[in-house]
């Protein structure tokens, strides 16, 4: 099994088959791991998010393209749609993930609010 779908699962344990599955891909898994970092924020679930943003980390700082794409256009980007994840990523999103980023958010936020979230980066 790849090292991916491993933390996946350490991330997810409750999607083991489907993350197991040959036909998952790491687009996949983003695409449950956003709302579950969504409710993880809600309910306040700090051991929950830090697991899930160790995940996107890794995954945006491996070579293989898959990999750092997946977690930039279906996580990362994503942040910017809910309140939650948007008013959290000083907090979880690291200044230079913030950085290469950046122009993702930019398709999806006002002008305000990127010069908002500027603003608690710089």
């Amino acid at each position: 099994m790849s090292v991916w779908r491993r933390k996946a699962i350490e991330c997810l344990p409750e999607n083991r088959a489907e993350f197991q599955d040959p036909d998952t891909s790491v687009y996949t898994v983003f695409s449950a791991l956003l709302p579950a970092t969504v409710a993880a924020h809600r309910t306040g679930d700090d051991k929950r998010l830090r697991k899930y943003y160790a995940f996107a980390e890794w995954c945006s700082l491996q070579n293989a393209q898959d990999l750092w794409n997946a977690a930039g256009v279906s996580f990362y980007e994503h942040l910017a749609d809910f309140p939650e994840t948007l008013a959290a990523m000083p907090q979880w999103v690291n200044r230079s993930r913030y950085q290469q980023i950046r122009g993702l958010l930019q398709l999806r936020l006002t002008e305000k609010q990127l010069q908002q979230l500027d603003s608690e980066y710089y």
